[in-house]
């Protein structure tokens, strides 16, 4: 009788190979992030993804995006955004939200803005899209 002892070790060895291979092609940023704005008025909705580490995705400024979200630790409320921006008194809401993981951890960020100038000013190239 013959052993398959043998030919199971090589399959397995393959198999393990092919596993470490595709792993290693592929890492999985640790930063990925669905941004959408929703407009209060019409209900259109804006969305793109945003992949840090490394930077990916359709956000147009995703460089710039990353690295304000790194400086405020992942915390939407604490973006910086553009303090010396000047916006109309015109109320036109929008909703912005964040879905995803941060350094990977989950993010759940959800938060109404007068208009759209108001949520730039708040947060910067993270919502400009």
């Amino acid at each position: 009788m013959k052993s398959t002892l043998p030919l199971a070790v090589a399959a397995a060895t393959v198999a393990g190979l092919g596993l470490a291979s595709a792993a290693d092609a592929a890492p999985t940023p640790p930063t990925r992030i669905f941004l959408t704005i929703t407009s209060g008025a019409t209900g259109d909705v804006k969305e793109v993804y945003l992949g840090c580490g490394p930077t990916g995705g359709n956000h147009p400024r995703a460089e710039s995006a990353c690295v304000a979200l790194d400086e405020a630790g992942g915390d939407f409320d604490r973006l910086e955004g553009q303090a010396d921006m000047m916006c109309p008194m015109i109320y036109e809401p929008v909703v912005a939200e964040a879905q995803g993981t941060f350094d990977n951890v989950p993010v759940g960020w959800k938060r109404e803005f007068g208009n759209a100038c108001e949520l730039n000013a708040k947060t910067g190239t993270v919502f400009a899209f």
